[in-house]
């Protein structure tokens, strides 16, 4: 995990992290931070694992759900779908951090399917991360759970 340890002490990642965090700061659904994205691999790599088609590398997997929001700054201030612009901000970092051309582009893909229906024709990584996505996300107990446009009733329940 040694490039995944090194891509979440980057400056432009935390960088970006810092942004959502600010823009963030007094949204009442939930939050898209470091928390949020560490759930999102975990429960991603625990679903691969469970489904026994563990073709990605743990560090893959952690590195496209770490990133697969740090988009999220410029879709508040533009309006920009934030699944493409997280792939493109996750480049750069992927680059720097020694992921070679072949696993940038199996993680960029993962992010930018991210939002997409899991049962579209998605890659592996697209797939869990769509999942995980959602299941990541605490609605139990949630005060405003009819005002999400998220929220339905399967997301009381604990799948992983």
């Amino acid at each position: 995990m040694a490039r995944v340890n090194q891509l979440v002490e980057l400056a432009d990642y935390i960088s970006h992290m810092g942004k959502i965090e600010g823009l963030e700061r007094e949204r009442c659904f939930c939050k898209h931070g470091f928390e949020h994205g560490l759930s999102v691999a975990r429960i991603a790599y625990v679903y691969l694992l469970e489904k026994g088609v563990m073709t990605l590398s743990k560090e893959k997997v952690y590195a496209a759900a770490l990133l697969h929001d740090i988009g999220r700054w410029v879709e508040y201030q533009t309006g920009e779908d934030h699944a493409e612009v997280s792939a493109r901000l996750a480049l750069p970092l992927l680059e720097v951090c020694g992921f070679d051309s072949e696993d940038i582009q199996v993680i960029l893909s993962g992010i930018r399917e991210h939002r997409r229906h899991p049962e579209e024709n998605l890659t592996l990584l697209g797939e869990a991360l769509a999942l995980a996505d959602d299941w990541a996300r605490d609605c139990r107990l949630c005060s405003v759970q009819n005002q999400c446009y998220k929220f339905n009733h399967t997301m009381k329940q604990i799948v992983y």
